[in-house]
């Protein structure tokens, strides 16, 4: 009987404890469009086209941009407030959402977790993977992401060789259906290096050779060899796998390229251009430098990992990372920025402050914000949908009370994706609360 009532009690407890975590983990309900236009008045607006408007207004209406104007509501007593539901920004700065690329947000939860991890699938070759199908809304880390600002993020398949198929999701939804943009944006192909590093990050090894990276390599082109055939066949059964392949080599999805050292960039984009895929993007990091002549000529954009990291080579320049986005720029390159690399789901609300690094390394602040609004919108081929604050575009913005891209004066008042008013509370802005109140009632 003793052993019976201390199992009992250790369900209780075990119940008692999951409620708890529940209730305080709780995720906000998706925002609903408000009955009314929405009138923002007195902000300064980053519009992401590299303009500032001083005292700007805007008007949302049916989750979209319907008016933008630099000049200020000087008497709002006169507006019909019937009409519109107005909001003085007080001078706070109005931004477009931030766009976080290549992550696999809301395909992984808790690391050490096994059931929760749903990233990659088995096996090298998965050109039919849709990381869509397995994007879960209700992460616990969506909302502490988009309390920074991000609004939105291409979800991204992990995994080695073919990874799958990206997309564009909105970060308030009820379901993975509603927060598409972009259902099927890209297919990501990690292609085979020929060097490795040893070692690990607190004590990195030597670089050295790969043992088979052309064998690697032929096998992912032989892949598009045979997707080629399977697109010249007309009496063919269905294959999943050919026919994915096959939307690349049609253009109808970008092909995303992961190539780190030089020599593996050019390996990658001779495949590309062998075999005449129409739309490409290099995933890389400062080695592109060295073969940025070629990337230039080609007009490859690139997505930048990240770059708060020291440079691969030991001779290069520490602050060399920071000044990429600028060498790029400078270079005509298509470029914007991913968090990608250890704890990158989690870490990915700092993406902003990654752009803000890219000031330090000589863009204005504008340029910076462009490599995660019209930048990323470019490489995607929705610039005419999201990216900047515009007349027509999705009402995806959000309000800060100083410089977004800096973590001193970053602080989000408001926010909306397209159209909605979206809850900035998050877990953590829960446990601030609750030891706040703490602290106030003179508890220790």
């Amino acid at each position: 009987m003793k052993i019976y009532s201390r199992s009992v009690l250790f369900l209780f407890g075990c119940l008692n404890l999951c409620l708890s975590t529940f209730v305080l983990a709780q995720i906000p309900i998706p925002g609903k469009l408000s009955l009314k236009p929405v009138l923002i008045y007195n902000a300064n607006i980053h519009t992401g086209t590299g303009q500032v408007l001083k005292n700007g207004t805007v008007i949302l209406e049916k989750g979209k941009i319907i008016s933008i104007t630099d000049d200020d509501i000087k008497s709002v007593s006169d507006l019909d407030k019937s009409k519109y539901e107005i909001l003085d920004a007080n001078g706070k700065h109005l931004y477009p959402g931030f766009i976080s690329m290549n992550t696999p947000l809301g395909l992984n939860e808790i690391d050490a977790v096994r059931a929760t991890l749903d990233m990659s699938e088995t096996g090298t070759e998965n050109p039919n993977a849709h990381a869509l199908a397995a994007y879960n809304t209700d992460s616990e880390l969506i909302p502490t992401i988009r309390s920074n600002g991000v609004l939105m993020a291409q979800i991204t398949p992990r995994g080695r060789r073919v990874r799958g198929l990206s997309a564009l999701v909105q970060l308030d939804a009820w379901n993975w259906e509603d927060a598409a943009i972009k259902p099927r944006d890209g297919m990501h192909i990690v292609w085979p290096t020929k060097y490795k590093s040893t070692g690990w990050w607190a004590e990195p090894g030597a670089i050295e050779k790969n043992k088979e990276p052309n064998k690697d390599g032929e096998e992912i082109e032989r892949l598009f060899q045979d997707a080629q055939v399977y697109a010249a066949t007309s009496d063919k059964k269905l294959n999943t796998k050919l026919a994915a392949v096959q939307e690349v080599l049609e253009g109808k999805v970008v092909l995303y390229l992961n190539a780190d050292y030089a020599a593996d960039i050019v390996a990658a984009l001779q495949f590309a251009e062998r075999l005449k895929i129409p739309k490409v993007v290099l995933i890389t990091g400062s080695q592109v430098l060295q073969v940025l002549e070629l990337v230039k000529q080609r007009k490859i954009p690139v997505i930048l990992q990240r770059i708060h990291a020291l440079p691969v080579r030991p001779e290069d320049n520490p602050n060399l990372e920071t000044e990429l986005p600028k060498k790029l720029i400078d270079a005509g390159v298509l470029c914007a920025l991913s968090y990608e690399g250890d704890m990158e789901i989690m870490g990915s609300r700092n993406l902003a402050f990654l752009a803000g690094s890219a000031v330090r390394g000589g863009l204005s602040k504008e340029q910076a914000l462009q490599l995660i609004s019209l930048n990323p919108a470019k490489i995607m081929g929705l610039e005419k949908q999201i990216g900047t604050i515009e007349t027509g575009k999705d009402a995806t913005l959000f309000l800060s009370e100083g410089d977004a891209l800096d973590m001193k004066s970053q602080k989000l008042t408001h926010a909306w994706i397209q159209g909605r008013p979206i809850s900035l509370e998050s877990k953590q802005t829960a446990l601030y609360e609750k030891f706040k109140k703490m602290l106030e009632e003179g508890r220790n």
